[in-house]
């Protein structure tokens, strides 16, 4: 039997989105990232605060989707960490980076987006490893974002 909507026991579990999992959330929450941040008329992340927080759930969402989303967030998080090791600077640990990468994303104005989306996409590896607060958010927000589409 063919029907148009979605049976009511998903719905009531909270699957809003129907079949998806994290890595299907993954590449739709990365494409309209780049959509928006390439400035697409449909899709407005158009704010420097907009991308930060795109970039932060995105990254979140490809961490937990593992494979391949998790090698490239986290080949980008490596970037800033190896560029501080190489300029001879002590270990900041990953607290510190995740709030120097937010600094990044939030403190100055870009006038190109696409850099506060990779620091923003950088940011994300180093707040989920560093545990606290802002692990806290990122997980819930994946989480709650997960549940939509009963992605597990």
């Amino acid at each position: 039997m063919l029907t148009l909507s979605a049976p009511a026991a998903a719905l009531g579990k909270g699957n809003w989105l129907g079949s998806i999992t994290l890595s299907g959330l993954a590449a739709c929450l990365f494409l309209a990232l780049v959509l928006g941040v390439r400035g697409s008329n449909r899709i407005k992340i158009n704010t420097k605060e907009k991308v930060g927080g795109w970039a932060l759930l995105t990254g979140s969402m490809c961490l937990a989707a593992g494979g391949n989303w998790r090698d490239v967030v986290t080949g980008i998080g490596t970037i800033p960490h190896n560029a501080v090791a190489q300029a001879g600077f002590d270990d900041w640990g990953s607290a510190g980076m995740a709030i120097f990468l937010s600094l990044i994303v939030f403190g100055p104005g870009w006038k190109r987006l696409m850099w506060p989306a990779l620091f923003g996409l950088a940011a994300s590896v180093y707040w989920t490893q560093a545990g606290g607060v802002g692990a806290i958010l990122l997980n819930s927000a994946r989480t709650a974002l997960g549940s939509l589409g009963g992605a597990g």
